[in-house]
Order: structure tokens, then C-alpha cells, then sequence
């Protein structure tokens, strides 16, 4: 199957062009190719009745398209790169009369005066060669692909699902009662396994440059309190009976602490690394510190509670305003009043008054009461209430797709990993200087190797932290994106005096709303129909 061609033919009264159709199943010859070979060699023509040739033919045409013979052109080659350098397309034109035919080395030459250094096909150029097509495209090179890497996964052997929720009751309250968000493990069970990330290998480009793969997900397992590693980072086991808890992608295993009565001066502050369950109140002043979970059957005064899991108080927090609650995972009371509040994940509660709340998740208010009035309430994810502000105009700040904790955490670490590369500079001009003397056969201190060795192992720790720390920002980049996408649902009402914040736009109500959905759309906060 031959494509459509032409060539120049010199005759005694000037130059003809030799138009040849294609075979069955070929493509006819474009007559702009002709017109840039043309322009190319500044011979004369008629651009219409070049047209007027190649239109609907079948059979071999000529067309004299100058009186002036013209000089004897070589056999010539055009070369297109594609944007991407991946692949070089060359098209020959045959020669006039007297002209040479291209060699091989010649066609070689001329791709490598291009900058075409890689992936040259030589079995397509010995193709032409003996089959010599014209105005066909022969890809003559074609760059390496990369070989894609794979990301690192971690599998979990626990529950690791922390977004139940406490069920309603047929009257409206929240059952507290049958939470049963606690994963149980044995020791010595196996909670995690990881598969590392594979990185890819660069391909070449036409040009001979690298083509980097797409970067992998880099994931490490976190030692913690209670769990261990193997010695090659990939399992993570238990240590002790009890459960686990999957927060911000570390797991943390814990037993239990039991209180028979109240936080008080009988008891002291209490510091716990796993979970504490408090069976009476914890009294205004006093502390509860905990790696695990925080679980309070009674009140909450104006104390401290931080948990590194989950905070549950059955009859709520009247914070005196100097209560505070800070979980790592979820936040679940009766009632927040006049406290500090702040969980990494979601905060249910039947009331918000006068308190300053936030999650990096969800905020609900639910139940019986279902009201937000006064203080500041800020969510990573929504907002869901049955009210927002009083007929007395109280002012309620209500807040969504800001998740502070993140650009915190965000923070720190750009800061430790500036440091980090402070320290590796450091260390590397040492281990330089004093690899130099080793390498030129230097007699050195013993004290010298001691320091060469210890300062060896801190480059490596420093450089796999900085590992670490580049996976961790990539995380926070991604959730950081999505917490963008945020709303505030009110089943009943929203008051004015109430100011409502989506991902950095704000709005304040002006008036009564109800049943409503307030939505970030382009740069306004919208009411919407509530759905």
C-alpha cells in the first residue's frame, strides 16, 4: 500500500510536478506539503491550479507549474518532534533530477543536528531505504517511557472506622449509652502492615533528557506507646491487651484506667497513657491528661480534658469559662457550655452556648435542643444545627472549611524540616572534612572515627525524618484542599447577628432564615433550599 506522492520533473520547456494517486487503503498526497517543498526550493507556482491538480484523481497527472528549469534537488527528509519529545516523525520527498538519494548515515547526521540523541529506530530508516515511500510519515525515534513506581499502603487489622455516631433516641435525645467505638486487640496481634512505595525508574526523551515517573506516596509506620515495630518498619504489634485507635493515620493502642468516683481532691490530676473513664464528675480546676480516650459519666466543670483519642461526656461540660476539651479523634457530649473545645475530628452535642468549638471534621447539634448561641464554631468539614443564634441577636460566629489544626501542624513541620536541612548542611561539611583525611591516608583521633560514625547514623535519621515530613505535608496539602468544601444545614433557624464563614468568605444574616443550607458559591456565602 502505497500513500499518494509527487515529484518534479525537468522537461525541455521548464518544470513539471508529477501528481501520483494512492493505492487502495493509501492517502492522498496534502498539495500544502507540495506548496512548503515548493517555497522551500523558491520554485514558482500556481497555488490554484496546484489545487485544481490533486482534486478528485485517480490516475497519474502533470502539471507545468514554471517555464524556468530548475536545479537538480537532493532526496530530502523533514523532521516533526511532537511536543512532548516523545516521538520524531519524518517524511521524505524525492529528488529532481540528478539529485543524490539520501544514505543512512546522512539521514542519522541530520537527525542528530536536530538534538534527536535517543530512541533512533533504525529498523524503520533501513525501512525506507528499501521501500523509498514519499510524503509518508515514518516514526524514526521514539523516547523511552518511564517506568511508574507504586505507592506505599498501609493494611489495618482493626476497626478502624472512628465516625460512629451516638443513635437517637425515639424522643430526640442522644443515647450515650451504646457508643461501642472502642476496636479490641490482644497483645502480640499484628495491627498493621505496610507495603512500601516502589519508586519509578526515569525514561529518555528524543532529546536524551530524563523523564521523571510520577512521584510515589511515601508512608512509614509510627511507632507508639503500647505497640512496636519489626526490625524491617513494615508490621506494627500490639504490646498489650486493649484497643486501638487509628488517629491521624498513627495507631495507638491503650488499656484502661477506671475512676470509681470523681476528679477531685481526693485523686489529684490525672495523666494516663491509654483510656480513662471517669464514673463521677471532673471538678472545676483539676486535670485529665490521656494518650487514649477520655470518658466521663458524670459532669464536667471548669477542668481540662485532653485525650489523644476520642472525649465522650455523658452530661455535657459547664465550663465556668475556663473549661477545656482537646481531642485528637471525636468529641461527643450532652451539652458545651462556656468551654474551650477542640477535636481532630467530629464534635456531636445536644447545645452550644457561649463557647468557643472547633473540628477538623464535623460539627453536629442535635437532639431535644439542637441550638448554637454565642461564641465561636469552627468545623474542617459542616456544620449541622437545629438553630444558630437568639432573637436577642446574640453574636454567633460560625466558621467552615478552616481547619487551624492543620495549618498548624503545617506549620511546625516546615519549620522542623527547615531546621532539619540547617542540621544536615552541618553535618555533611564535617563528614566531608573528615572523610577527605581518611581518603588521604590521615592518621586520625580515635575520638575523629567515634565522631565521623555517630554523625554517619545522625545524617541518615535526619534525612529519613525529612522522608517523613514530605509525606505528612502531602497529606496535609490534600486535606487542607478539601476542607474547601464546606456548608452549615439549619433545620429550624438562622438568627441574625449570626456571621457565617465558608473557606475564608464571610456573611452575616440580616434577617430570619429557616430550613436552610449556606454554601461558598464562587466568592459569596449563598442560602440555599435546604437539602
Amino acid at each position: 500500500m502505497t500513500n499518494g506522492y509527487f515529484r518534479l520533473e525537468i522537461r525541455n520547456d521548464g518544470t513539471y510536478l508529477i501528481a501520483y494517486p494512492p493505492e487502495p487503503g493509501g492517502v492522498p498526497c496534502d498539495p500544502n506539503e507540495i506548496l512548503n517543498y515548493l517555497d522551500i526550493y523558491n520554485v514558482d507556482y500556481d497555488k490554484i491550479a496546484i489545487y485544481n491538480l490533486f482534486r478528485n484523481f485517480s490516475e497519474k497527472k502533470e502539471l507545468r507549474i514554471t517555464a524556468i528549469k530548475v536545479s537538480a534537488f537532493d532526496e530530502t527528509m523533514n523532521l516533526e518532534i511532537s511536543d512532548n519529545f516523545t516521538v520524531v516523525t519524518a517524511r521524505f520527498y524525492p529528488e529532481v533530477e540528478g539529485g543524490k538519494k539520501l544514505t543512512k548515515d546522512e539521514i542519522l547526521w541530520l537527525a542528530n543536528k536536530r538534538g534527536i540523541k535517543s530512541g533512533i529506530k533504525e529498523d524503520v530508516i533501513d525501512k525506507f531505504l528499501a521501500e523509498r515511500q514519499y510524503c509518508t510519515p515514518y516514526i524514526i525515534a521514539e523516547a523511552e517511557p518511564p517506568v511508574e513506581g507504586s505507592d506505599a499502603v498501609v493494611e489495618y487489622f482493626f476497626n478502624t472506622d472512628l465516625t460512629k455516631k451516638p443513635k437517637m433516641n425515639e424522643d430526640g435525645s442522644v443515647d450515650f449509652h451504646q457508643l461501642d467505638n472502642l476496636s479490641k486487640v490482644e497483645k502480640d496481634q499484628v495491627l498493621a502492615v505496610l507495603t512500601p512505595a516502589v519508586h519509578g525508574k526515569p525514561g529518555i526523551d528524543v532529546l536524551g533528557r530524563a523523564i521523571q515517573p510520577r512521584k510515589v506516596n511515601v508512608i512509614f509506620l509510627k511507632q507508639s506507646k503500647n505497640a512496636r515495630l519489626t526490625s524491617d518498619g513494615l508490621q506494627l504489634i500490639s504490646n498489650v491487651n486493649g484497643h486501638a485507635v487509628l488517629a491521624d493515620k498513627q495507631v495507638f493502642v491503650s488499656d484502661t484506667y477506671e475512676i470509681p468516683g470523681n476528679v477531685d481532691v481526693a485523686t489529684g490530676d490525672i495523666e494516663y497513657n491509654g483510656t480513662v473513664i471517669v464514673a463521677g464528675n471532673v471538678n472545676s480546676g483539676y486535670k485529665v491528661h490521656a494518650d487514649g480516650d477520655v470518658i466521663v459519666e458524670g459532669i464536667v466543670e471548669g477542668a481540662e480534658i485532653f485525650a489523644g483519642g476520642q472525649i465522650v461526656l455523658k452530661r455535657g461540660i459547664q465550663g465556668m469559662n475556663k473549661g477545656i476539651l482537646n481531642a485528637g479523634a471525636n468529641i461527643v457530649a450532652k451539652f458545651i457550655e462556656s468551654a474551650e473545645v477542640r477535636a481532630g475530628g467530629f464534635i456531636q452535642t445536644e447545645s452550644i452556648m457561649h463557647s468557643k468549638v472547633t473540628a477538623g471534621a464535623e460539627i453536629i447539634v442535635r437532639g431535644k435542643k439542637g441550638f448554637i448561641t454565642g461564641g465561636i464554631i469552627r468545623a474542617g468539614k459542616f456544620i449541622e444545627a437545629k438553630t444558630a443564634g437568639s432573637v436577642m441577636g446574640t453574636q454567633t460566629v460560625i466558621e467552615v472549611g478552616e481547619n487551624m489544626n492543620l495549618v498548624e501542624e503545617e506549620r511546625e513541620l516546615l519549620n522542623e524540616k527547615r531546621t532539619i536541612r540547617e542540621n544536615i548542611d552541618k553535618t555533611e561539611k564535617i563528614l566531608f572534612f573528615i572523610s577527605k583525611k581518611i581518603k588521604d591516608r590521615e592518621q586520625l583521633p580515635k575520638e575523629k572515627i567515634i565522631q565521623f560514625q555517630q554523625l554517619s547514623i545522625s545524617n541518615k535519621e535526619f534525612k529519613k525524618r525529612i522522608e517523613e515530613i514530605n509525606a505528612r505535608l502531602e497529606e496535609l496539602d490534600l486535606m487542607l484542599e478539601n476542607s474547601t468544601k464546606g456548608y452549615v444545614l439549619v433545620d429550624d433557624v438562622i438568627y441574625p447577628g449570626c456571621k457565617v464563614t465558608i473557606s475564608n468568605i464571610s456573611t452575616y444574616i440580616r434577617s430570619e432564615t429557616k430550613h436552610c443550607r449556606l454554601i461558598r458559591d464562587g466568592a459569596d456565602v449563598r442560602v440555599t433550599a435546604y437539602k
